[in-house]
């Protein structure tokens, strides 16, 4: 027991005086690319935002609710060229419906997901005018039914009245 306890006060003390290893910091990390990713792509030129958003609808077929929450990011390649794109996560921790649990836990799993909501491409072609390309993707998390009508009605899109 006393040899142990000699080890261990010997480490203490030799742990006190010992040097630990130290390397220089000699040159930059990113030197040959001038601090671009992959050398192509700026950070400067890059831009994030986040947004969170928590609903519920309540109608006479049932109840949902629905948390979305959408990263925005943006890249400006040039003063004319610029990319954008909304990335989704989208969850629903409560669905039910008078058709019964099956149809309730279909309603939840289709909500449930990650998705490209948007992407768009634009480029300024001068002081006055621009072109832009975009991609949306409403899905059934948009509460729209692609009819024109204001209203959601999950159950008879998916055909459940057949």
């Amino acid at each position: 027991m006393k040899n142990i306890f000699l080890c261990i006060v010997f480490c203490v003390f030799l742990s006190g005086v010992a040097f630990g290893q130290y390397k220089p910091y000699d040159k930059p990390v990113n030197q040959n690319t001038n601090n671009l990713i992959l050398g192509i792509f700026n950070p400067k030129n890059f831009s994030m935002n986040q947004s969170l958003q928590v609903s519920m609808i309540s109608s006479r077929y049932g109840n949902v609710s629905l948390t979305a929450l959408t990263n925005s990011m943006n890249y400006k390649f040039s003063e004319k060229l610029s990319l954008s794109a909304d990335v989704s996560l989208q969850y629903s921790p409560y669905a039910s419906s008078v058709f019964g649990k099956n149809a309730s836990n279909a309603l939840q799993n289709s909500l449930t997901g990650v998705y490209l909501s948007r992407i768009a491409l634009d480029y300024k072609i001068s002081d006055n005018s621009f072109i832009k390309f975009e991609f949306r993707n409403l899905n059934d998390g948009s509460y729209y039914d692609g009819f024109g009508n204001g209203y959601y009605n999950p159950f008879m899109r998916e055909g459940l009245f057949r």
